[in-house]
């Protein structure tokens, strides 16, 4: 325990250190980022598990509704109560993707917006660490010229850096619920379009009843 505190004394905290003021900014964006990431992917597992119903599934559930699980149930009993016209029915179908899609979407565009927003932190960074630089080599002499500018070229790698390792991963999470998300989209579509082929069969059977 003693060797692992003083492992991160000396290198994560020296690094944090070598990093700057700007380190600061980069916390802010990482928390702010997973925080979000993690919020918005735990959303899509729980609220809509749903969307990993199998074809034959739903068709056994437009069929029978009772059958269907509960957030399913709901929807197709919803638009069952205006399923006296396919119109009415398809309205309802937009309503029930206007409860989940846009919120969705305006968490990923959150996102996409954070995860580019760390390397160029990252960048800005580096022109810091490069002014830090040049200011050292125009300003002090002797020794002191190359502390300066080995303090403005650390500064600039490890921020640049720092942006990277935060940007990289969180871009993989963000794809992954791009991919939920359009997985949700083809769930309503797929039960839409089987809920209105069975609609449609039960509006021409009572036709031909009339």
């Amino acid at each position: 325990m003693d060797s692992l505190i003083i492992w991160f004394s000396e290198e994560v905290w020296g690094l944090w250190i070598q990093g700057g003021s700007l380190m600061f900014m980069l916390l802010a964006i990482a928390l702010i980022l997973y925080y979000a990431t993690l919020e918005t992917y735990l959303f899509l597992k729980s609220r809509t598990s749903f969307k990993n119903t199998s074809k034959s599934t739903l068709v056994q559930w437009v069929g029978d509704p009772e059958k269907a699980d509960h957030e399913t149930k709901k929807m197709l009993h919803y638009v069952a109560d205006g399923k006296e016209t396919l119109g009415e029915a398809r309205r309802r179908f937009d309503e029930i993707r206007a409860c989940f899609l846009p919120t969705i979407d305006r968490r990923i565009t959150f996102l996409s917006l954070l995860v580019s927003t760390a390397p160029l932190a990252g960048l800005l960074g580096t022109v810091m660490g490069m002014l830090t630089t040049f200011k050292g080599l125009s300003t002090s002499s002797g020794g002191k010229t190359i502390d300066f500018v080995a303090g403005g070229i650390s500064e600039a790698l490890i921020t640049t850096q720092t942006g990277l390792i935060i940007a990289i991963p969180a871009y993989v999470m963000i794809n992954r619920i791009v991919s939920q998300r359009d997985q949700l989209e083809i769930f309503f579509t797929t039960l839409e379009s089987l809920t209105m082929q069975n609609y449609k069969g039960i509006l021409e059977t009572d036709e031909e009843e009339e």
